[in-house]
C-alpha cells in the first residue's frame, strides 16, 4: 500500500479589512510548539516564504479516511490559533486583495539566499500550493515514475484551480499562481530521466551552476522529495475544501501505482513532447474545468469533464486496489457539478461585484468542513 502526505499552504487574513496579515499570526509560537509529536517526523507547522503564509503538514498517511482527519486536524488547529488573535485562514492559489508590493517575508537564511538571488520573482510570488507526498522508497523506480505521470500533471493542476485573482484584479486565468512560478529558473515540468543517477547529476549541476540556491528551492511541478523517499506532486494550487485535498491526494496516489504497476508490467511510457506538457499546463491554468483542456499524449483539444473521466478511466483499477474509487469518482463528480475553487470566486464575484465577498466565501469554505 503506497503511504500518501500533504502539505497545505495558508493565508493568515484579517477580516475586517479582508487584507492580509501584516503580521501574520502573533501567536504563529504556539503552532510551531504543536508538533511535530513524533520524533523525526516531518508533520505539524511551519512559516513560509511571507508572513502572512502557514503552511501545514500531514503525518504519513495509508488511506483518504486517515488523511481526511489529518487534514481537518490541522486546519482546525490552524483555523482557532488565528481566531485567538482575531485573524481568518483562507485556502487559495492567491489571496485575491493581496498587494506584493507591501507583503513582507519571513527573515531567515535559506529565505534571504533565495529573495537575493531570485528578487522580485520571490517578492511577487504571493501564492499558496498544495504538495502531495507519495511514498516510494525505492528512488530508481521513483524517476521512472516521475517520467510517466507527466502528461497527468495539467489535469492535477486544472481540478485545484483557486488563484483567478492577483492584485485585486481578474487574471483572465483559473490558477494564476502557476505562471507565477515560471520566473524561477527551475520551474514548469520536469525533465525526463533515464535513471536517479542521471536526476542526482542534474540537480548538482544546477547547484554547482547557481541557478539552484538548494534542492529544497527546486521548483518542478513534480520532483523527487527532498527530505523522505516520496514522489512529490508539486503542481497545484492550494486546495480552498479538504475535499478538494482529498481528491487531488487520492488521483496523485493513484497516479503513481498506475505507473508502478506498469513498470513492473514492462509495458512502455505513451511517447509524449515536453513542449505539448507545457503547453497543456498553460491550457490548464488559462481554463481550468471552464473550458477544453489539451491531452499531451494525443494532442487532441477535448472538453474539461472528457479529460477527468480519462483520468479517472486511467486510474480505475489502481483506485480500486487502494479503495479508493468511491470516494475519488464521487469528489470528481461533485467537483464538476460545483466548479473549481477559481469558478466559484468568479461567480460570486460576478454575483455581488465585490471582491470582499469573495474573500468571505473563501474564509468561510476553508473551514466549512470543520464544522
Amino acid at each position: 500500500m503506497l503511504t500518501m502526505g500533504v502539505e497545505e499552504e495558508f493565508f493568515i487574513v484579517d477580516p475586517v479589512s479582508r487584507m492580509l496579515a501584516p503580521e501574520g499570526l502573533p501567536n504563529m509560537g504556539a503552532l510551531l510548539a504543536a508538533g511535530p509529536t513524533t520524533a523525526g517526523t516531518y508533520h505539524g507547522f511551519d512559516h513560509e516564504f511571507h508572513l502572512a503564509t502557514v503552511e501545514t503538514r500531514t503525518d504519513v498517511c495509508h488511506s483518504l479516511r486517515q488523511l481526511r482527519a489529518e487534514l481537518r486536524k490541522l486546519r482546525g488547529t490552524l483555523t482557532q490559533t488565528a481566531s485567538d488573535a482575531g485573524l481568518s485562514v483562507l485556502s487559495a492559489g492567491t489571496m485575491p486583495t493581496a498587494d506584493w508590493r507591501t507583503t513582507r517575508l519571513v527573515r531567515k537564511p535559506r529565505y534571504d539566499r533565495c529573495f537575493e538571488h531570485y528578487r522580485d520573482v520571490v517578492q511577487r510570488r504571493v501564492t499558496c500550493g498544495c504538495h502531495v507526498h507519495v511514498g516510494i522508497a525505492d528512488q530508481e523506480l521513483a524517476v521512472q515514475v516521475l517520467n510517466r505521470v507527466q502528461p497527468w500533471l495539467p489535469m492535477l493542476l486544472a481540478i485545484s484551480a483557486s488563484s483567478p485573482f492577483y492584485d485585486s484584479a481578474d487574471t483572465g486565468y483559473q490558477s494564476f499562481r502557476n505562471p507565477l512560478w515560471a520566473g524561477f529558473p527551475i520551474g514548469g515540468p520536469p525533465p525526463l530521466f533515464e535513471s536517479h543517477a542521471a536526476y542526482a547529476e542534474h540537480v548538482r549541476q544546477l547547484l554547482d551552476s547557481d541557478a539552484l540556491t538548494d534542492k529544497g528551492n527546486l521548483y518542478w511541478d513534480a520532483r523527487l522529495g527532498t527530505r523522505y523517499p516520496t514522489l512529490e506532486f508539486r503542481i497545484a494550487d492550494a486546495c480552498t475544501t479538504i475535499d478538494e485535498t482529498v481528491l487531488l491526494a487520492g488521483l496523485a496516489r493513484a497516479l503513481a501505482l498506475t505507473c508502478i504497476d506498469e513498470i513492473q508490467a514492462e509495458r512502455p511510457p505513451v511517447p509524449t513532447s515536453p513542449p505539448m506538457i507545457k503547453a497543456a499546463t498553460w491550457r490548464a491554468a488559462r481554463s481550468g474545468l471552464t473550458a477544453d483542456l489539451i491531452d499531451p499524449m494525443t494532442a487532441e483539444r477535448l472538453p474539461a469533464a472528457a479529460m477527468l473521466d480519462r483520468l479517472l478511466h486511467y486510474t480505475q483499477e489502481a483506485l480500486k486496489d487502494l479503495g479508493d474509487w468511491e470516494e475519488v469518482s464521487h469528489l470528481a463528480s461533485q467537483l464538476l457539478s460545483t466548479g473549481t475553487s477559481s469558478h466559484r470566486q468568479h461567480r460570486t464575484l460576478t454575483t455581488t461585484g465585490h471582491l470582499p465577498d469573495v474573500i468571505d466565501e473563501l474564509i468561510t469554505e476553508t473551514t466549512r468542513e470543520l464544522q
